[in-house]
């Protein structure tokens, strides 16, 4: 009876400790995804206003396990919608799950 008992509490041991690792990865994943994308909205905000990174926007890699895409939108003459999605592997739910920042860029006249 009492190896039943102690096989049932490491079971649940061991089914507690993979899912904190999973979670841990998870969560690794998801911040590098956060990075990479405050990474291109800053590589694109760098960029001029009227540049053709600004005109239209498409997928671009990151690593070998993260890519994402962005989205250039014209809201008026001086203002442009950017919206950066980054796609990152999810361990909990077993598939991935996005990162989405979105900002406006608004063009400034310099005398």
């Amino acid at each position: 009876m009492a190896v039943m008992i102690l096989g049932i509490a490491l079971g649940a041991c061991v089914l507690s400790f993979s899912m904190a690792m999973r979670a841990v990865s998870t969560a690794g994943n998801q911040m590098t995804a956060l990075h990479a994308a405050r990474d291109k909205l800053e590589t694109l905000r760098t960029n001029s206003f009227s540049s053709v990174n600004l005109s239209a926007g498409g997928p671009y890699p990151f690593t070998n396990t993260f890519a994402g895409t962005y989205t250039v939108s014209n809201v008026n003459s001086s203002t442009k919608d950017v919206i950066v999605n980054v796609w990152y592997l999810n361990r909990i739910h077993r598939g991935y799950s996005t990162n989405t920042l979105t900002t406006s860029l608004v063009q400034t006249l310099h005398p």
